[in-house]
This record gives C-alpha cells, structure tokens and sequence, in this order.
C-alpha cells in the first residue's frame, strides 16, 4: 500500500481497552524516566574529578 493509500484509508478507533493499556505504557515509561532523573539528578557533586592515567597505550598508531 502506498503512503497516499495509507492518508486516504479508514481511521482506525482505538477501543477503551487499547486505551487502557496505552495509558498505562506511557504511565510506566514516564514514572520510571522521573525515577531514573530523580536518581541521578539527587546524587552530590563529587569531591574531586577523577581522569585516567596519561601513560594508556591504545595502540592507536600502531601499524
């Protein structure tokens, strides 16, 4: 089917128990994107900042 097609088809009605459970998806996925933010958003500044060694060979230049 094409796009034109698919613009010029029937809607489609979402019953109240589609809409139940669609509710309830984007409830949960919203309630645990504010757990995850809440989470880390709560943690203290660090004391100090931590950088990796400068002696890390990475064999980037290697050949």
């Amino acid at each position: 089917m094409s796009a034109l097609g698919l613009l010029l088809a029937e809607p489609v009605v979402l019953t109240a128990q589609g809409a139940v459970l669609m509710a309830l998806c984007v409830g949960l996925v919203l309630g645990l994107f504010g757990f995850c933010m809440y989470r880390i958003l709560r943690e203290p500044a660090p004391a100090e900042h931590h950088h990796a060694p400068l002696d890390i060979d990475t064999h980037d230049t290697d050949p």
